[in-house]
């Protein structure tokens, strides 16, 4: 399991190298969601009920929170991939996309969110009659496990599929056109390794998770900071991961 942990080692010294370069790479995607975040708290309110469920929705919040969250991952997301890829002359421009790349980007992850959202629909429907039929043949408890089990294989299948298929982000963040089977093929030399790659993410997305909403237990006031801190190092994660696959197997980077 050499190279899984290869590139998780190799993507947070990406991170972790210079540190207040990544904090300016990534200050502009994080400062949009914020601002997203916000708009979404406020978009929803209590209303005058005694056990205040009577929820008041600002459809404008609402829908501009929706709109900036899109902007802000695209930002962070794009932001970082240029970082990590990017050389010689281009590396002076970062920070500044034009508008092609955005469009490209945005091309690529609406196609890639409608064939996972297909995947997903389908899998759940598979893992809600396996679970049904496992709990005829093997009662509540064994049942409840194993639709357990099956359920993190399903979402570790997803992530696997979707790493597989993410390279042409990355290419669209570099002003790169590249299509899904080439990014399948690109990375079937170590799909295993990916899968297992997806196993460690899904790992540790479960602990900031948890560590955040701890975190948020013990100081209720700042709960929305550690929420948006939880995303926010789970993606810096993911997008790294992702910047780490493409350097190695299209640009031929090392991992050591």
């Amino acid at each position: 399991m050499n190279i899984p942990i290869d590139i998780l080692s190799r993507s947070f010294r990406l991170i972790l190298a210079e540190p207040l370069r990544t904090l300016t790479v990534i200050a502009p995607g994080a400062a949009l969601y914020m601002v997203a975040a916000f708009l979404a708290y406020m978009g929803f309110e209590t209303g005058g009920g005694a056990d205040g469920s009577d929820l008041i929705l600002s459809y404008p919040l609402v829908g501009g929170a929706i709109v900036v969250v899109m902007l802000a991952w695209m930002c962070f997301a794009i932001l970082w991939h240029r970082h990590a890829l990017l050389e010689g002359d281009r590396r002076a421009h970062v920070m500044r996309p034009g508008r092609a790349v955005f469009g490209q980007y945005f091309k690529c992850a609406l196609m890639i969110t409608l064939i996972l959202f297909a995947l997903a629909f389908g899998g759940a429907v598979l893992v809600i009659f396996g679970a049904f039929a496992l709990l005829a043949a093997t009662g509540p408890v064994i049942g409840e496990y194993a639709t357990m089990g099956i359920s993190l294989l399903f979402i570790v299948a997803l992530s696997w599929i979707l790493l597989r298929i993410s390279l042409i982000l990355l290419a669209a963040a570099t002003g790169q056109v590249m299509s899904f089977g080439e990014s399948w093929q690109a990375t079937r030399p170590i799909s295993r390794d990916i899968f297992w790659i997806a196993i460690l993410l899904a790992f540790m997305s479960a602990v900031v998770e948890q560590l955040a909403a701890g975190l948020a237990t013990a100081v209720p006031s700042a709960a929305l900071f550690f929420q948006v801190a939880s995303d926010a190092i789970q993606a810096l994660i993911y997008v790294s991961v992702l910047s780490t696959l493409y350097g190695h197997l299209i640009q031929g980077r090392s991992l050591t």
